[in-house]
């Protein structure tokens, strides 16, 4: 009879319903993969580089120091929704866009998991931004992870333009004061560097003279009858303006997930460089498998009046170079 109700079969309808990705999703830049356990390591090796003096033939070369290596713990994150379904909620209920059917529990239960997928979603995206700052908060604002103290390194400076006025060679300073830094710190190979920004950053950098100017030169002028494009690219970084929406602001705290004052910048294309990994279940029946991106189980209620639902997620998202990140400012 309740053969629709397994873990299987729910924990499927759930992670098959509609993702709704938020940008730094869409980017395709965090490498996905579970795992069995709820911890994960991360290995950091700081390997150095040696330029090799020349010696006489048959005497002792140059020695080149060992690689400094070290684990670094992080417990998976998990995030749970517990629901119910109660046989009142669907006694004489006509289904959601029909006129002669009646709800079923089956019905109200994935109707739930859609929200479910949908908070989840918010909350995975949420996550992934705060790997990009290098500090990820829960939505009420208590530190989950501070990566630049898990790999002691001191947070770098934000990066104020000047763009509350013309500033004159924009793009060199950008090239100058933000990418030759990330490059120095990253120290390897990467794509682009990608800005996301707070819509006032967004438009003050979009008002600077030389980037609309560009833009006009490139023949993208019809461009400007809506406004600032969002994605442009200035001084090699493509900035791209993030969208927080009213209703993800208030379960942050009533705060856009990219202040609107700032950009956040950080490399692409640079292997492990973020990762999001997902680790099993707390359930009997997921015990040391592999994770998966959501989970959803039931239960009958011990007075026989209905269903308890719970779905969770047990992510966590990182960026492993974390000194490779830059704020910038107005």
């Amino acid at each position: 009879m309740w053969e629709e109700f397994t873990i299987v079969a729910l924990t499927a309808t759930l992670n098959n319903q509609p993702f709704v990705p938020g940008q730094l999703g869409a980017l395709d830049i965090f490498d996905e993969e579970g795992v069995s356990t709820t911890t994960i390591k991360i290995e950091e090796q700081n390997g150095t580089l040696a330029i090799i003096e020349p010696s006489a033939r048959g005497a002792p070369g140059q020695t080149v120091d060992d690689d400094d290596r070290r684990l670094i713990p992080f417990e998976v994150d998990h995030f749970e929704i517990p629901d119910t379904v109660l046989a009142d909620e669907v006694q004489g209920v006509r289904m959601l866009g029909q006129t002669d059917q009646l709800e079923t529990v089956q019905n109200r239960i994935d109707s739930k998991l859609v929200k479910h997928a949908r908070s989840f979603d918010a909350t995975l995206e949420h996550q992934r931004v705060g790997a990009v700052k290098g500090i990820i908060l829960s939505g009420k604002g208590k530190v989950l992870h501070n990566l630049y103290d898990r790999f002691n390194l001191a947070v770098p400076a934000a990066i104020s333009l000047g763009i509350d006025n013309q500033v004159s060679g924009i793009a060199g300073k950008i090239k100058k004061e933000v990418v030759y830094s990330m490059e120095d710190d990253l120290d390897e190979a990467y794509d682009h560097m990608h800005a996301m920004c707070g819509r006032d950053f967004h438009d003050y950098l979009w008002g600077q003279n030389e980037i609309r100017e560009t833009f006009l030169a490139d023949n993208q002028g019809y461009q400007l009858r809506d406004g600032a494009p969002d994605v442009f690219r200035a001084g090699k970084v493509t900035f791209e303006r993030y969208r927080t929406g009213k209703k993800a602001a208030t379960a942050n705290g009533g705060n856009a997930f990219i202040a609107d004052n700032e950009a956040r910048v950080f490399p692409t294309g640079v292997p492990d460089l973020f990762i999001t990994r997902f680790a099993p279940a707390d359930l009997e029946e997921t015990v040391n498998t592999i994770g998966l991106p959501r989970y959803a189980n039931q239960y009958a209620m011990a007075n026989g009046k209905g269903r308890h639902l719970d779905s969770q997620m047990n992510a966590i998202s990182l960026c492993t170079r974390p000194g490779a990140l830059r704020k910038l400012t107005i």
